[in-house]
């Protein structure tokens, strides 16, 4: 009895220590409490629990095969409740997406609401200003016609009063035509009758003169011969003068001739004593200037020696002075070269420096170039991007219009159906049903089309983004590197204005240097020419110190030779003064003489030209004695002439003063016709102003009443087409407004589908945990 008793007692703490481990391990591994219900527990289960239930006792091999397939099946079930904890988060990230997004909807939803408000009262304030516009239209048709009317009245009275009143102006302007005409006669027959009066005066005064000249011409004859009397008196008187002053001038003549034959002799003696004077003369002077020639050439010969031993010194201080200049001028040029060599060193460094920015400038201008290129190729694609929205959202529009014509059809026939009251067996019913089936399958297709158009877009508006985004990161590389490359070109133009002026330093100093050079071989020459100089100066004066003693023996001879020759033009010019008296008495004789003979031959002159003029006087006397006379029978003809015309010019005045009182009578009775067609002028005139002011006043009216409704319909136009916009609008934002409703209804069914399905596995976790609590079996 002990033994047996032993045995069952081990096999069940074996398996107590089997199986603890189990459910210590499923409990450590579950974490959450299945809430699903346990189901009932019918059958032999394969565990060790239950087997230990329902038998008590159990063999040990049974017991180890028993553990291991409970391990496996615990094993399995955790893997199952690993999937299904797996498909509990996903449901739940799921079902927290789909809230998000209920949320986002609800949101839009309210949005829309407000937009939709907005819209309405927009559509309810545009149709009012419609209406009111509308309303203006009619009061402004109805005015312009009243207007129209009242024009159309004042024409019909206005037309005839013109048309009389260009009749009456027309009579007026005729009779002032005749009045001007018969003006014109009278002023031609005033004219006429002044110029035949002043014709009058002037015959009368021709007439007068004609006498008076008469007159005068017969005492012209009278004195003319009584001049001619005298006039030959004057001339023989002149006749005897000629010839007592002809005798005059031959005496005077033969005197003067004498005399000058007395003074040419004088004057031959003293020529010759002049022209021996003046020869020795002229041999002193000769001697004198031989003198003076060589007293001077001595003075000149010491002058040129002195001036030759200055020279020498200059000579000699210049050849030193030109060889210094030649020394520093070599020093210069050294100098030169060395700052020159410094100075393209410089400039060789500025040029390297400019090259390696120019070379930055350059690459980073091809990077801008680049990235214009890019930001070009990425605004064509924005372009096309939005190009292609622009046309999706145009076919979004038609099909949510097409959308709303099929809910607004489908809605008519439900309710048409609806009145049938039950009767499914009407065939128009079933027509109907089928209609609106028909329309349903419609509506779903367009709703799939709107959700593909609306994911379409999103997209494109997405690839819009990404595009845009790019533009500007592309915009921001090109900003900057147009920033670089405006700091590298500002640093480019110091470095440009260094080489330019390290260039310019080098070309002036290489000037510098060539000029120097160029400067070298005249101051060579002249050192050379120096010395030539000096070596010349110092043999002239030696010629000149040699030739000194033979200028002054020149000059002491020539000196003697002028005391020989001054003695004996003493001795010549002490006989001149008699020689000179006799000249003198014989010219004063003969100058008297001349004046004498000069006197009486003016008085011959004065004689003949007296005689010529008197013969002239008379002969021309004779002559115009001889012209007056014969000009009698014309002068008495002109007076009988002229006296003829003033009694014809009388006659004609007579005529025309007749005619003008005829014309003047006429003038007066056509003048009261006029001022009786000018007083009917006036009356019609008074009559037709009014009448052009009230037309002129309807006119303004009616072209203001025109560009009001002008305006007014301007208005209308432009509020039809802001109210269609704005119906439009409301549509878009209604239709919007049901698609989020939709698909909220859509997203809240997704969520309730989800909970049940994460109910679902939740109630699996459960089970599946109690299962592995049991180690296997279903409690």
């Amino acid at each position: 009895m002990n033994s047996n008793l032993s045995t069952p007692v081990f096999v069940r703490r074996l398996a107590a220590a089997v199986v603890l481990p189990g459910i210590v391990t499923s409990m450590l591994v579950l974490a959450p409490l299945a809430t699903a219900e346990t189901g009932p527990a019918s059958g032999v289960c394969n565990g060790v629990v239950n087997q230990l239930a329902h038998r008590g006792t159990v063999q040990e091999n049974l017991l180890k095969a028993s553990a291991r397939k409970n391990a496996e099946l615990i094993a399995k079930l955790q893997a199952e409740r690993a999937a299904l904890q797996s498909t509990e988060t996903t449901l739940k990230s799921e079902i927290s997406a789909l809230d998000a997004s209920i949320t986002a909807l609800d949101a839009q939803v309210l949005q829309l609401d407000g937009d939709i408000q907005t819209a309405e009262s927009t559509l309810a304030t545009l149709k009012a200003e419609q209406s009111a516009t509308s309303d203006a239209i009619g009061a402004a048709q109805t005015a312009l016609a009243d207007l129209t009317a009242e024009k159309a009245d004042v024409q019909s009275l206005l037309i005839p009063l013109q048309e009389e009143l260009g009749l009456a102006e027309a009579a007026v302007s005729r009779l002032n035509q005749q009045a001007v005409e018969l003006s014109d006669q009278i002023e031609d027959k005033k004219s006429q009758i002044a110029t035949a009066e002043g014709e009058k005066v002037n015959l009368e005064a021709t007439a007068k003169a004609a006498a008076d000249s008469l007159a005068a011409k017969n005492t012209q004859i009278g004195d003319a011969q009584n001049e001619l009397a005298f006039l030959v008196e004057v001339a023989e008187s002149a006749d005897s003068d000629v010839a007592a002053a002809a005798r005059a001038v031959l005496d005077a003549e033969a005197a003067l001739a004498a005399l000058e034959a007395e003074g040419a002799a004088a004057q031959g003696a003293l020529d010759a004593q002049q022209a021996e004077i003046v020869e020795a003369k002229a041999a002193l002077t000769v001697l004198q200037g031989t003198a003076a020639a060589a007293a001077g050439a001595v003075v000149t010969q010491g002058e040129e020696i002195a001036l030759a031993q200055g020279e020498l010194e200059a000579l000699e201080a210049a050849a030193g002075d030109a060889s210094k200049a030649l020394s520093l001028h070599d020093a210069e040029i050294v100098t030169a070269q060395g700052a020159l060599d410094v100075l393209e060193a410089a400039a060789l460094a500025a040029a390297q420096a400019l090259t390696a920015h120019t070379k930055n400038i350059t690459a980073v201008s091809a990077e801008i170039l680049d990235l214009e290129q890019r930001i070009e190729a990425k605004d064509d694609e924005i372009t096309a991007k939005k190009a292609a929205i622009g046309i999706a959202q145009t076919e979004l529009a038609t099909l949510e219009a097409k959308k709303v014509v099929l809910e607004g059809q489908i809605a008519t026939l439900s309710a048409q159906i609806k009145d049938f009251n039950g009767n499914g067996n009407d065939p128009a019913r079933k027509a109907l049903v089928d209609q609106r089936a028909a329309k349903t399958a419609e509506l779903a297709a367009v709703n799939t089309q709107i959700t593909d158009k609306n994911t379409l877009i999103s997209g494109l508006q997405g690839d819009l983004g990404t595009l845009q985004t790019q533009v500007n990161s592309l915009n921001a590389q090109l900003l900057a590197k147009q920033q670089q490359s405006s700091t590298l070109q500002q640093e480019a133009a110091p470095l440009q204005t260094a080489v330019t002026e390290a260039n310019s330093a080098v070309a002036a100093k290489e000037a510098e240097i060539s000029t120097l050079q160029g400067q070298l071989p005249t101051l060579q020459s002249n050192v050379a020419n120096a010395d030539t100089a000096v070596s010349d100066k110092q043999g002239e004066l030696s010629d000149l110190q040699d030739q000194l003693p033979r200028l002054e023996t020149a000059a002491a001879e020539a000196d003697q030779a002028v005391v020989a020759q001054e003695q004996l033009v003493a001795d010549l010019e002490a006989e001149l003064p008699g020689l000179v008296d006799g000249v003198a008495e014989a010219k004063a004789v003969i100058a008297e003489q001349k004046g004498v003979l000069q006197g009486l031959r003016g008085e011959l002159l004065t004689a003949n030209a007296a005689l010529t003029a008197a013969n002239a006087d008379v002969d021309s006397k004779k002559e115009d004695i001889s012209n007056l006379e014969a000009q009698l029978p014309a002068l008495e003809g002109a007076v009988a002439d002229a006296n003829s015309a003033v009694a014809v010019k009388t006659a004609d005045i007579v005529a025309l003063n007749s005619q003008l009182d005829g014309l003047v009578a006429d003038l007066s009775v056509l003048n009261a016709r006029i001022a009786t067609a000018e007083a009917e002028v006036l009356s019609l005139q008074g009559r037709v102003a009014p009448l052009l002011t009230q037309l002129n006043q309807l006119n303004e009216d009616i072209s203001a009443t025109e560009a009001q409704l002008q305006t007014l319909q301007t208005q209308l136009t432009s509020l039809d087409t802001q109210v269609t916009d704005a119906q439009g609008v409301l549509r878009n934002l209604e239709a919007k407004k049901g698609n989020n409703k939709a698909a909220i209804a859509v997203q809240k069914a997704t969520v309730t589908a989800l909970q049940t399905q994460l109910g679902s596995v939740q109630n699996q976790i459960k089970a599946l945990d109690g299962q592995i609590a049991l180690g296997g079996c279903v409690a």
